[in-house]
């Protein structure tokens, strides 16, 4: 809305100012952490982050991690392109309108627990990226209706495969969770790195549809390593008591 009234650069402004205001609230009403430990002085975590690397499960996870924010960015930087041409024609103002979708997933991902609690992390991913697949697949549908539904159910997807993704970090890691964590996060937004820069090459050559194809396959990949990879851990049975 503030571009289309002034310019792209007041766009940005706002959303800096945006951003401190926020930093500034979360400093001076989140509470304090609790029972925090902090790693001991000349401990590294270096050794567990290889030892992370080398877990092929840990390896899978961040590899869905990747692919989970790669095609969030390009589903929702290149659709721009697609609704700024025929036959939808919409201005700037109409396109940031796009984003309200995210409020789908928004509302749906606090039930996300619930079903990786009923059926585990991995087929909660493969419905969630289901679903997602259907949904990019929808946004082909030459109706501005069809294409923000579409474009709902894929980032719906998108955050609940992330919460599963998220939640299989602690299970698998043994050790340091907190550098694990770290891991995940660091392969989530390189994804989305990636997600933005790459499907240019795809649209130069293939528009839409291209891009469609390109985020599909990044999901069929995220489900193959979770069916691959994301055994269920095995269950430790306590030994009994001596007599």
């Amino acid at each position: 809305m503030v571009a289309a009234h002034s310019s792209w650069r007041w766009a940005f402004v706002v959303l800096g100012v945006l951003n401190a205001l926020g930093a500034v609230a979360i400093w001076r009403w989140l509470p304090p952490g609790r029972r925090f430990a902090g790693a001991r002085r000349g401990s590294s975590t270096l050794g567990p982050m290889l030892r992370h690397l080398k877990n092929p499960r840990l390896l899978a996870t961040y590899a869905v991690g990747f692919c989970v924010m790669f095609t969030m960015l390009a589903a929702f930087t290149y659709v721009n392109f697609y609704l700024a041409a025929p036959p939808f024609r919409l201005g700037t103002q109409a396109l940031a309108m796009i984003f309200v979708v995210y409020l789908v997933g928004a509302v749906v991902t606090p039930f996300a627990g619930r079903l990786i609690d009923r059926l585990g992390p991995r087929p909660t991913l493969l419905i969630a990226f289901s679903g997602g697949i259907a949904g990019i697949s929808l946004t082909l549908v030459h109706s501005l209706p069809a294409v923000m539904i579409g474009l709902a159910i894929c980032s719906t997807g998108v955050f609940i495969a992330n919460a599963a993704g998220s939640s299989h970090v602690g299970v698998v890691a043994r050790e340091a969770r907190a550098a694990a964590v770290g891991l995940y996060v660091t392969f989530y937004y390189t994804g989305g790195s990636f997600g933005s820069a790459l499907p240019g090459s795809f649209w130069s050559r293939g528009g839409w549809p291209a891009c469609v194809a390109l985020i599909a396959t990044v999901q069929l990949l995220a489900i193959a390593m979770a069916l691959l990879f994301w055994r269920p851990m095995p269950q430790v049975v306590a030994a009994p008591a001596p007599a």
